[in-house]
């Protein structure tokens, strides 16, 4: 005899479900082999999204949504453990894809892509952003925007290229300018709010985490920033910094603007690693953090270690703002 103990049930496809204590309805659903969409399993990239036809929805499985969608009964799968009987359905994709056509498809470096999309109808988001993008009904990954929407007329997103990853693969090597994508809506609250135009910014990432960042640096100039932004892009070898020049360029073009690469790993005699670990470099940097607001992009173990760092160091936790790339052990991954 088992020793879990049922809470409540689902009705899914016309069966019930049952479901014990503490699981999700993205987890019983896939032990029940259904194909759920899902990626990061953390409620962050929103791809597990469902509907709830009748029945109370837990406040947590909502966290993050468009008020629209939670109206409509909209629900993240993976955050949902309800404690009464709920009726569910496969979200309406009418409701949550929108079309997008590939304008731009360059390489950046040996493997990260910058694909450029054009929405087909109004798109509403905020630079630092993510979306998602389906291959199929069942396969999304989420990327982040570096684009900005008062400056440009297109979503960019930076893909790196990961072994055996179907989504990265697909998107690098058959996707084509002309061709269209679907596309979800923008989500994350990693963005830049106007405040106090003289505040102190920090910004570090690692990998294509430096694109939201991009985003936002950009975002802050246009909307008039004057404090100095210090802007940190963290790789493991030199050909990682896969924006390096376009970095230095708007360095000499902005005053307020500070770029700074740290390498991990040193490529050959003439290309040397930096000395400091990321976490002492950003204290060095932000000599007294309790003035300063931060941006942390990338990795999740490296921007969980960073956001303890400053934190720890006096950071007020509502003055750092950050985007762990969550990614469930199956998908592809970004950093």
């Amino acid at each position: 005899m088992s020793g879990h103990k049922v809470m409540t049930h689902i009705i899914f496809e016309g069966k019930q479900i049952e479901l014990e204590e503490g699981q999700s309805v993205l987890s019983v659903l896939l032990d029940n082999n259904y194909e759920i969409p899902n990626s990061c399993q953390a409620g962050v990239c929103q791809s597990c999204m469902m509907q709830a036809v009748e029945g109370e929805i837990p406040a947590a499985a909502q966290a993050g949504l468009k008020d629209t969608l939670r109206a409509q009964g909209y629900f993240l799968a993976c955050s949902c453990q309800p404690t009464s009987p709920l009726r569910v359905m496969a979200a309406n994709d009418m409701d949550l894809q929108s079309p997008a056509t590939v304008v731009g498809h360059t390489l950046l470096s040996d493997d990260v892509l910058r694909l450029r999309l054009k929405p087909q109808s109004d798109f509403v988001y905020r630079a630092g952003q993510f979306i998602n993008i389906w291959k199929t009904a069942k396969l999304a990954r989420s990327y982040s925007l570096a684009s900005v929407a008062q400056l440009d007329d297109f979503l960019e997103l930076h893909i790196r290229r990961i072994p055996s990853g179907e989504l990265s693969s697909w998107l690098h090597d058959e996707i084509k300018i002309g061709d269209e994508l679907k596309i979800q809506s923008a989500s994350g609250d990693c963005f830049y709010v106007p405040g106090d135009v003289e505040q102190k910014l920090l910004l570090a990432g690692t990998g294509t985490g430096l694109a939201p960042l991009i985003g936002i640096v950009r975002d802050a100039i246009a909307q008039g920033h004057k404090g100095e932004i210090h802007l940190i892009h963290g790789v493991r070898r030199h050909q990682d910094l896969y924006l390096h020049q376009t970095l230095l360029d708007m360095a000499e073009k902005y005053s307020q603007l500070r770029y700074y690469s740290n390498v991990l790993e040193a490529d050959n005699d003439s290309q040397q690693k930096t000395n400091r670990p990321l976490e002492q470099q950003i204290l060095d940097i932000a000599v007294e953090p309790a003035q300063w607001k931060a941006y942390l992009c990338g990795d999740a173990a490296i921007v969980n270690t960073l956001k303890k760092t400053l934190f720890m160091s006096g950071m007020a936790m509502g003055s750092i703002y950050s985007d762990p790339f969550l990614i469930s052990a199956a998908a592809d991954t970004d950093v």
